[in-house]
């Protein structure tokens, strides 16, 4: 039994004061629910119509190995600035390492998806001790919808689910729409650079756990 067949309680995270823009991008924007729910089910939970521009529906479910080749295709929709913002070694290396994190030995992934089975995005939780390493990939098409922050919520209710004490992700500086979603979670953030990239840390310490249930009428 893993974290997906689990009831999990719902991580409610910290109201975050309303995101600043960068380059003109304002994180966030679609994305109104406080918290996620980690009770998500194999058939996976929706957006909210409100998160995706056009009305389209988008489906979050867990992902494993039988979604490489689609993984693979959703590489093939990513430009090369994109899959370079996401994987050390950029477009020539990102597809050698979707085996070792979809394998779900190391980790968890998510699958953002439309109902024809198309693969809009992807996100990974690393469990690396007490932190988890989080990352997030988004068709250049589907970025600025809400998705990355969606898979982002699923990501941390898991961290929070396995009891990591924070987690953190590596990326560019430049990369202003990660960091904007990372500071929309509300979390406090402490950022430091390592090797020419920059590692966000957010603290899961500071979620709120479960709420109390509301008492009968």
């Amino acid at each position: 039994m893993d974290e997906w067949d689990t009831p999990r309680p719902t991580l409610r995270l910290p109201r975050a004061t309303p995101p600043a823009r960068v380059n003109g991008y304002q994180s966030g924007r679609g994305c109104h629910a406080p918290g996620l729910s980690a009770a998500t089910t194999r058939h996976g939970t929706a957006l909210t119509e409100a998160a995706l521009a056009g009305g389209e529906r988008v489906w979050l479910r867990p992902a494993g190995a039988d979604d490489l080749t689609a993984a693979l295709a959703l590489h093939q929709r990513c430009s090369p600035g994109t899959l370079a913002r996401r994987y050390p070694g950029g477009a020539g290396e990102a597809d050698g390492y979707l085996r070792h994190l979809l394998g779900g030995r190391h980790g968890r992934s998510v699958a953002a998806q439309l109902a024809s089975g198309e693969l809009v995005g992807l996100g990974h939780v690393l469990w690396d001790e007490d932190e988890s390493e989080v990352a997030l990939l988004v068709a250049d098409a589907w970025q600025r919808r809400g998705i990355g922050g969606a898979l982002l919520r699923t990501l941390l209710a898991l961290a929070w689910a396995r009891r990591c004490a924070s987690v953190y992700a590596v990326t560019e500086a430049s990369n202003a729409a990660m960091l904007e979603t990372m500071r929309a979670t509300g979390l406090p953030l402490t950022h430091h650079a390592d090797a020419g990239s920059l590692v966000v840390s957010a603290r899961l310490a500071d979620a709120v756990g479960p709420a109390e249930p509301e008492p009968r009428p």
